[in-house]
């Protein structure tokens, strides 16, 4: 396996020597890329996607440079001396305080840093450092710890906070009593040296930051739109080598990068590293927009600064999205019959109260007033027959139905516990003996992956009117649809609703409404959608956008002479040949019969006129064998424009392309005809 391990590396040395070469012989965007730190395997995507070539394929040639404290990411970024950088959350503070900075990806999924204590100090809490000596770097780069004595009632002021020596020796000395370190670094020295340590992590504390943050600026996005593109294909890429090849990049790391760490502590870095990636869990790069707001909303709780809506637009995205517009209706509809629903039962649990209460009062009256005895049995053989009714419904009813009790820890929601369900709720969510238990014990994990349940509870729970949310409880891979309502005290009722059909057959249909059945292609109306949202982003930012109008040369004779069947294959064979030869970005629908649409970004009219003269050529040459072994051929029409000050919406745009295209017909067929512009 060593063996192995070598010749993969000596190959990858080879692979980045090679296209680096040929890289010469054209030219490549020179891009500068700001890691945060020294070389080492924190930043190893980096260094994959540099070796393996993957930048030089997207026509980039990028520079590594180390970080140090005078060379930190976000202002050699800011500055202009670097395009591209690697951060942790001072890239959202900056963002936050007015920064023009984009997040492109976010590495980390989970921040590593920890503060560390020696195990003979008996510091394990964040209640153990008030009067202590903590070694912080600053407000913004450990927001994260301040939030976490926040959260605690611990105040800044109660701690004495030194500036980092970036020296775990001072800790090791006895200096401080807790020193802030990456759980992916310092714990190596610790070990090594057969020194116990404890950890305290913030995300214990209900602090949970993304790190490793890949990031650009507003002004490389708006000139640049592509190259951000190229960059953050290529980068993800890089990682998702890193992560698969661990020793190779190693490997390089000593031999080409020449770090001074050993081959244990790189070996032990990236073990530590892929348990806060989680590649085999999650997307490299994978950003949540509610990850970023609790991010935000956890500055302003610090005081770190004040409330606003500069978040909008941090987050790297080119895939709008939108429902079909029969969604939101039918939800509408539903939610309102599930309200009436919930009502009545609402109304009913109220009602027995009522009726509790009543009996209650009759048994003390029954007491003063024996001679009575006739009514008051009377009384109690209704209210049981009522109560009957009622565990009745509860316990037949289809809905799952929970009474629960909201627990807090120092003054806040921490927990809840189940007091008592009906049948209905373990057969939809699969809980079982929940009544007595915590839902962190119910189901482990949901702390973590569905924060906003609690949020949303504690607000019932404290007094706050009837909620109605859906969710997606990760750790049961089910959805659901709940409706939580106070019923006095800390306690209240939570319907729940498994949705999980639902929202899979949504999906079903959202797929099928926008895709041609028989090409795989979009079809005319998704088609549109994409398009106008292109044609919006290239006026936004600027750039080229060329549209190719395509016609199948007599398809209705090859449909009259050789059947449907036959021009079926002809449509699926055109359609492979189209999406083999575009690229990722260019777009393409069927408009319908054996009219077809290609829209290209960033591409002049010039260009254009090539990819459409290319796709002519190939599908002239190309052929179908029919059932007697004859070759079947056909051509194609091309009817190309591109974007101008006359013609700038997407309807001029067809049209324009459509007169192109009829005029490729009159002039004989076979061939490509482009608008003057």
């Amino acid at each position: 396996m060593k063996y192995i391990n070598v010749f993969l590396s000596i190959l990858l040395l080879q692979c980045g020597t090679t296209l680096a070469f040929a890289a010469r012989n054209r030219q490549l965007d020179v891009i500068d890329l700001q890691l945060r730190w020294h070389h080492q395997f924190q930043f190893a995507g980096y260094y994959a996607a540099v070796a393996m070539g993957y930048y030089q394929q997207e026509g980039l040639e990028v520079r590594l440079h180390a970080g140090d404290p005078s060379h930190q990411p976000v202002q050699e970024v800011l500055s202009g001396r670097a395009h591209y950088a690697e951060g942790n959350s001072e890239v959202l503070f900056q963002r936050l305080k007015g920064k023009p900075l984009i997040a492109l990806a976010a590495i980390f999924q989970h921040s590593p840093s920890i503060l560390l204590t020696r195990k003979d100090t008996d510091i394990v809490s964040a209640h153990d450092l008030v009067g202590k000596k903590v070694m912080l770097m600053n407000r913004t780069e450990d927001a994260d710890f301040l939030t976490m004595l926040l959260n605690e009632g611990i105040s800044a002021s109660q701690i004495n906070i030194i500036p980092s020596s970036y020296r775990i020796e001072d800790l090791i000395a006895g200096k401080i009593d807790a020193f802030n370190a990456y759980s992916t670094n310092e714990p190596f020295f610790l070990k090594q040296r057969h020194i116990d340590y404890n950890i305290i992590e913030p995300s214990n504390y209900r602090v949970d930051f993304y790190s490793d943050i890949f990031f650009t600026s507003e002004q490389e996005l708006r000139d640049h739109p592509k190259r951000v593109e190229k960059m953050l294909r290529a980068t993800l890429k890089g990682w998702r080598y890193a992560m698969d090849h661990p020793d190779q990049i190693i490997d390089l790391l000593l031999k080409t990068y020449h770090v001074e760490k050993s081959r244990a502590h790189l070996e032990f870095e990236a073990a530590e590293m892929r348990k806060l990636i989680l590649p085999d869990i999650i997307e490299i790069g994978h950003m949540n927009p509610e990850r970023w707001q609790h991010m935000t909303n956890t500055f302003v709780k610090a005081g770190l600064i004040p409330a606003n809506d500069l978040l909008d637009g941090f987050i790297y995205s080119n895939t709008p999205k939108r429902l079909p517009e029969w969604v939101i209706p039918v939800l509408a509809a539903t939610s309102g019959i599930i309200l009436a629903i919930l009502a009545v039962i609402y109304y009913l649990v109220q009602l027995n109260r009522r009726l509790a209460l009543t009996r209650s009062q009759l048994h003390i009256a029954n007491t003063v007033l024996s001679g009575e005895i006739v009514e008051r049995e009377a009384i109690e053989l209704s209210l049981r027959a009522s109560e009957a009714r009622y565990r009745s419904l509860f316990e037949n009813m289809l809905g799952g139905f929970a009474f629960c009790q909201m627990l807090y820890r120092n003054g806040q929601p921490d927990d809840l516990i189940y007091l008592e369900v009906n049948p209905a709720f373990a057969a939809l969510t699969g809980l079982t003996n929940v009544v007595g238990k915590k839902i962190s014990e119910a189901i482990p994990g949901i702390k973590e992956s569905n924060p906003e349940i609690f949020t949303i509870y504690a607000r019932v729970a404290e007094g706050g009117p009837p909620e109605k949310f859906e969710t997606f409880v990760k750790p049961l891979e089910l959805w659901f649809s709940i409706a939580a309502y106070h019923t006095g005290g800390h306690c209240f009722v939570a319907m729940v609703e498994n949705i999980t059909d639902r929202k899979q057959l949504q999906h079903k249909y959202e797929h099928m409404a926008q895709i041609d059945y028989l090409t795989g292609l979009a079809n005319r109306r998704h088609f549109m959608q994409q398009a106008e949202a292109e044609l919006a982003r290239t006026l936004r930012y600027g750039g080229a956008l060329s549209l190719l109008m395509l016609d199948l040369d007599n398809f209705k004779q090859i449909n009259d002479n050789y059947g449907h069947l036959t021009g079926d294959r002809v449509l699926q064979t055109f359609s492979e040949l189209c999406q083999s030869t575009l690229r990722e970005a260019d777009l393409i629908g069927r408009l319908g019969g054996e009219e077809f649409v290609i829209m290209l970004p960033a591409t002049g009219i010039a260009e254009a006129v090539k990819v459409a003269e290319r796709l002519r050529k190939m599908i002239a040459d190309i052929f179908i064998p029919l059932e007697d072994g004859q070759p079947l051929r056909f051509t194609v029409s091309i009817g190309v424009t591109a974007l101008n000050e006359l013609c700038a919406h997407i309807d001029a745009m067809l049209q324009k392309a459509d007169q192109s295209l009829y005029k490729a017909k009159e002039e004989g067929r076979n061939r490509v005809v482009y608008a003057d512009i």
